[in-house]
């Protein structure tokens, strides 16, 4: 039997070893996948119908079939893989070796790395421009945010941030960088033009980043809060506080619905926030320590195979 789904959510579990997959239209679990140790990175291809996973234990990346929701093949890879992208216009898959301080491309079409870029240190979490042609990277421990062209694979500039930046996203239209700086509780918002910036503080410890639908908000994960922080970009300041679950850390927004999703570490669920009404309609029980580092929601699956 086939059916239909507007959206899927691939939440990475941590402490179980696994990814639980939410239809964002209902918001039930469809299914609960097994994959390496220690899962921690998520990245999606609409085009392949696949979902990628990072697992930083046994140093492996493991691929979902989005249609099945089966795993279909573990790949091994060198150092620690924290953050993953995908650029749809290379079918390029960026694993962020976070130990090592580069960055692994991995063809998608043969499922073979097949070049590195040397990094800053501690590369965390990455953005791509709409034409996928600038690649954007989070270095923690060098409290940068690196900028690299993805043809000649060269670092182009590097753009002071906060001290730790971690999570990063950019506007739908490529204008604007949003990158998280976790010990300097703030979220720094860049020009992608001229690199100017300015910084808006958030709650304590912050992790992730994701804008509204409409692009007017950014949303904040505040690991030590419980919380997210809701800023207003024009307004340059934060306008509200959502109470969550315990340690959220991956946050994205379903650009179908306008809801906002939150995978919570420390209580094992995930958070569903109205973007309308700025309000929690709903929790969902995950696994354990539920962490979804990266863009983890598949806007548009058809033709899904039933288990």
């Amino acid at each position: 039997m086939n059916s239909a789904w507007a959206g899927l959510a691939f939440i990475t579990n941590q402490g179980e070893n696994t990814v639980s997959v939410i239809d964002t239209q209902t918001n039930e679990i469809l299914n609960t996948i097994r994959v390496g140790k220690s899962p921690v990175g998520i990245a999606v291809s609409e085009s392949d119908h696949r979902a990628y996973v990072s697992n930083v234990d046994d140093q492996s990346i493991s691929v979902i079939d989005t249609q099945s929701l089966k795993l279909i093949q573990n790949i091994n890879i060198q150092g620690s893989p924290v953050g993953l992208l995908i650029n749809p216009h290379q079918k390029t898959l960026y694993i962020a070796d976070w130990t090592d301080d580069r960055i692994y491309l991995l063809d998608t079409s043969t499922m073979q790395v097949n070049g590195q870029i040397n990094i800053g240190k501690a590369p965390a979490g990455m953005a791509i421009s709409p034409n996928g042609d600038i690649l954007y990277v989070a270095n923690r421990d060098s409290n940068d945010v690196a900028v690299i062209n993805t043809h000649s694979l060269e670092v182009v500039h590097r753009i002071k941030v906060g001290q730790h930046p971690f999570g990063v996203s950019i506007s739908q239209n490529g204008q604007q960088l949003y990158a998280v700086n976790v010990v300097s509780n703030s979220v720094s918002i860049i020009n992608t033009e001229n690199f100017n910036s300015f910084t808006v503080k958030t709650g304590d410890h912050p992790y992730c980043v994701t804008p509204s639908k409409d692009g007017r908000l950014l949303y904040v994960t505040n690991t030590q809060d419980d919380s997210v922080s809701v800023i207003d970009i024009a307004a340059k300041k934060r306008v509200s506080e959502i109470k969550v679950g315990q340690v959220p850390e991956g946050i994205q927004t379903d650009m179908d619905s306008g809801n906002i999703y939150v995978a919570n570490w420390g209580s094992n669920e995930v958070t569903v926030i109205d973007g309308e009404a700025q309000k929690v309609i709903q929790q969902i029980k995950t696994g354990e320590k539920s962490r979804a580092f990266g863009a983890f929601i598949m806007q548009e699956v058809t033709n899904r195979i039933a288990k």
